[in-house]
């Protein structure tokens, strides 16, 4: 079997060049549920179901066919999103339902998801080295691969729980996330850019006890107002024991719930 899998990817890798235009190109942003925390091992047998249709620009720069860890540590250009621990996300499942839905379409992956980061982290910033800042370094991503690749149809932006400690951050933050949201959309000159946001799941007890102001932050989410958001809820997804993280069947579920948000091709 690995040897077939192998075999499978060094074909599609062969492919010219073509094979890798005129994509259905999704940027992923946010922290350690966009990145993955959910287990490989755990993934079922024969996803995804149309692997032939599915890319990633991987955090090293280049095209490869997609597969889990989406948002793999290897070969790392912007140390800034680094995240050595990637594990099941939503973004293989979202593609992979999408093309479903779509045969006509092939799909183009922009992981540049950071574990722990905060909302201001997410701010677009002045400096000589935009790729140090996570803001810079997704906006460098998208322009690198579009409209060389394809163009950008939506970006996805699951975020909050780093901003859920202390209460400054967290009421501040709808203002942090709309002009995330303007520049976002002025730097790649779409300002009608769809955005999906995420609503963070409703914490347990465990989870309130260290992060104390999640509700904050959940009613910041809801009270984002602005055209072309679409928000959707996390909550009725299965999580791991830290009431947190997503496990790879909670991934899964989502990443198909995703999907369905999207703009057709």
């Amino acid at each position: 079997m690995r040897l077939t899998a192998l075999a499978f990817i060094l074909v599609l890798l062969a492919q010219p060049c073509s094979a890798r235009t005129s994509l259905y190109l999704i940027a992923l942003m946010g922290q350690s549920n966009m990145k993955g925390a959910g287990e490989l091992s755990e993934l079922p047998a024969g996803f995804p179901a149309s692997p032939t249709k599915l890319w990633n620009f991987t955090n090293s720069y280049k095209w490869e066919p997609a597969r889990e860890p989406v948002d793999s540590p290897l070969g790392q250009v912007d140390v800034v999103s680094l995240d050595e621990r990637a594990g099941v996300g939503p973004s293989l499942a979202l593609a992979d339902a999408f093309v479903s839905a779509h045969p006509s379409a092939s799909v183009g992956l922009i992981p540049c998801a950071k574990g722990g980061s905060n909302i201001s982290e997410w701010q677009k910033t002045q400096t000589a080295q935009p790729r140090s800042t996570l803001f810079g370094s997704c906006i460098n991503r998208m322009k690198t691969v579009s409209p060389a690749n394809g163009t950008i149809k939506a970006a996805i932006f699951w975020q909050g729980g780093a901003d859920t400690k202390r209460q400054d951050d967290a009421l501040k933050w709808k203002d942090r996330f709309t002009a995330f949201v303007t520049d976002l959309r002025t730097d790649l000159g779409n300002p009608n850019l769809p955005i999906i946001l995420v609503i963070l799941g409703t914490p347990d007890k465990k989870a309130l006890k260290k992060d104390p102001y999640w509700q904050i932050v959940r009613e910041q989410q809801h009270a984002v107002n602005i055209p072309g958001v679409i928000k959707i809820e996390a909550d009725g997804y299965e999580r791991k024991e830290d009431g947190i993280h997503f496990t790879t069947k909670g991934q899964l579920a989502f990443g198909a719930a995703l999907a369905g948000l999207l703009p057709a091709p």
